[in-house]
């Protein structure tokens, strides 16, 4: 009957804290908050399967599990409480946070002092078989340094209170409730220890009971310790744009499907890890510069373009536009973007074919007319040369349209070769084709060009032809001042060397 109380007694409230550290766990692996709180639950649900332990098998090594197990649980429970509290607080965020992990030395120091010999029981060592439980120095250190911690807490749970953190104040009811417990049922279990009353003892860990329905109702009424996987799983898995969380370095907190597809990564290899390493082309430093200023002034994205080369080494275009969320105290970025990938490939076809001939990939007429009319605006000398496919009637009559167009092909071919991209080319239609040159360079490059046109062009497996062509040359300012007066000049140049042309020799 006596161990059947002892199971509901502590075993039903131990499992109580493994459950809940699994439900906290569960919702998110990943938050170091949810990890601290997990780990808060299973040493406190260690308090109590301790005093469990000790009661079912007493007094075999009853002051051994006392110290070792029961006190060593709370001590470590303890740090874990401080620890989440100022997690909670964002303490470690503030400057010289980092020195706050100094408060935790003095808990530890304490945990290595157990096996020292009359230091946390009086008169004999912590691993005495002897039931009676006298208290050393140590120990009551040891209570100070976790009442120390507590104190520490409550002061940090009034700091959230007063940030209007509603969550807080249930924290706050619950820790005073435990302390106001767990001192009373301690002080009365040490004081009637000899006596009849030293019930008091059974009941000294039911005080963290208080504090696990305060984290308990925090989650449920105000989203405390929550999952945002949970949160948001629907709209990651269904959403039509990628959805990622970030932090302040660029971690991957979180990411829908279409993200990973984007980035060609697993999810594995993706959450936890720094956004920028799957980048490939940008220029990383900067990247984390922009995003650190993002951050610190709360920038918002609006169709930001990014062009990146993913891990498939596919070049992948985003539209991004992002916002900044608070989860759990801390700042993140959250991220929605769109593949523009083929729409922009589209839009730079159609800018490509707007300003670029078809079937030479030379600048067009309306290139050509944007080219000389900045030319012309800006007052600078240039020359217009004409030049003019000789006999493409009789090319393809003889060997059909498609060595017409290897014709073209190689008229344009050999105008590429000889500016090397100095110049500005084009191709008007048809067989003829425009230049804009330097005055220095004109004499050079027609003559360049004619030693080009001088090399047979093969058509076919037994066909070769000598391509010809007419040239025109006008100059700006000399032979006119707009595009008609200077095309016309250089036309009329053109047809006069054309009919001087002798019939072309195949």
């Amino acid at each position: 009957m006596k161990l059947l109380f002892y199971f509901l007694l502590y075993m039903v409230p131990a499992c109580l804290f493994i459950y809940m550290a699994g439900m906290v766990y569960s919702n998110n692996r990943h938050s170091a908050k949810h990890i601290t709180c997990s780990l808060l639950y299973v040493f406190t649900s260690m308090w109590f399967l301790g005093v469990f332990t000790t009661l079912v098998i007493y007094p075999t090594a009853f002051n051994a599990i006392t110290i070792y197990w029961v006190n060593g649980s709370i001590s470590i429970a303890s740090l874990l409480s401080l620890h989440l509290w100022l997690m909670n607080a964002s303490m470690y965020n503030k400057k010289n946070g980092k020195y706050l992990k100094l408060l935790f030395l003095p808990g530890i120091l304490m945990i290595m002092t157990f096996p020292i010999d009359s230091w946390m029981l009086k008169g004999n060592g912590g691993n005495s078989l002897d039931s009676m439980f006298t208290p050393g120095p140590g120990i009551y250190l040891l209570w100070m340094v976790d009442f120390l911690n507590l104190i520490i807490i409550l002061i940090l749970t009034v700091i959230e209170m007063k940030k209007g953190n509603n969550a807080a104040r249930i924290w706050f009811k619950g820790i005073i409730l435990y302390f106001v417990w767990t001192v009373f049922m301690l002080s009365a279990a040490i004081l009637f220890q000899n006596t009849s009353f030293y019930f008091f003892f059974y009941f000294i860990p039911h005080g963290s009971l208080f504090w696990l329905f305060a984290i308990f109702i925090s989650m449920s009424r105000f989203d405390y310790l929550s999952s945002y996987e949970k949160r948001y799983q629907i709209l990651f898995e269904r959403s039509p744009l990628g959805i990622l969380i970030m932090d302040e370095e660029t971690n991957v907190l979180e990411a829908s499907p279409k993200i990973l597809k984007y980035l060609g990564v697993t999810r594995k290899e993706l959450l936890q890890s720094p956004l920028v390493s799957f980048l490939s082309g940008i220029d990383k430093v900067e990247y984390i510069e922009e995003h650190h200023k993002l951050f610190e002034n709360r920038i918002k994205l609006e169709n930001y373009e990014m062009t990146f080369m993913n891990k498939l080494e596919e070049q992948v275009t985003l539209l991004v536009d992002s916002d900044f969320i608070m989860v759990e105290g801390k700042t993140l970025q959250f991220v929605m973007v769109k593949d523009i990938t083929e729409a922009k490939a589209i839009e730079e076809r159609m800018k490509f074919l707007a300003y670029h001939d078809i079937l030479t990939g030379l600048a067009n007429r309306a290139a050509f007319e944007k080219q000389i009319t900045s030319l012309i605006n800006e007052k600078e000398m240039f020359n217009l040369l004409l030049l003019d496919l000789n006999k493409l009637k009789r090319i393809n009559d003889t060997f059909g349209h498609q060595a017409g167009d290897q014709a073209i092909q190689h008229i344009a071919d050999i105008l590429r070769k000889v500016t090397k991209g100095k110049h500005h080319t084009a191709r008007l239609g048809g067989d003829e084709f425009v230049m804009l040159l330097n005055v220095e360079n004109t004499e050079n490059t027609i003559e360049a060009i004619r030693q080009q046109l001088d090399i047979p062009l093969k058509v076919s497996q037994n066909n070769q032809i000598r391509v010809s062509a007419s040239i025109g040359v006008s100059s700006y300012p000399l032979d006119g001042e707009t595009i008609d007066q200077l095309y016309s000049i250089a036309d009329k140049r053109m047809y006069v060397e054309k009919h001087d042309v002798r019939t072309v020799e195949y």
